[in-house]
């Protein structure tokens, strides 16, 4: 199965939350290469951004190479489909930019959606989204 990881989910592995040990768990069955695990290059933006303004710019780097580490394949293009998908979600949903490219990137790969964003939710049935939501 391919999953498809929102910055709130390896941001709650990395800061070992309550939901940390779900993600742990999809991260070591995409290491033993049971499952796939994708996340776009714009969430793994926000999972840095996040980490600068918790532990500043060195600190962010280091969790940053140590998640480049982790069995996560990063899809860093965007296809013009992805692109019109994305805004499509932005145009229908309230959800920021980054969430609509999360959606529009996980449909395209039949991926199922990794968060605990409600964001997410609002698209969820209309649009036939598969989500794992970890709690």
């Amino acid at each position: 199965m391919t999953f498809f990881l929102d910055a709130c989910a390896l941001i709650a592995y990395i800061n070992q939350e309550p939901e940390g040990p779900q993600v742990k768990a999809l991260i070591e069955r995409a290491g033993s290469g049971e499952d796939i695990i994708c996340m776009s290059v714009v969430n793994l933006a926000e999972v840095y951004y996040h980490c600068i303004k918790r532990d500043g710019e060195e600190m962010a780097d280091t969790i940053m190479h140590n998640a480049a580490e982790l069995p996560i394949t990063v899809i860093d293009t965007i296809t013009d489909a992805v692109c019109r998908e994305t805004a499509r979600f932005k145009a229908h949903y309230p959800m920021s930019l980054a969430d609509a490219f999360l959606c529009a990137a996980a449909k395209s790969l039949s991926a199922v959606i990794v968060t605990k964003d409600r964001e997410i939710e609002t698209a969820e049935k209309p649009e036939n989204l598969s989500v794992f939501w970890i709690h």
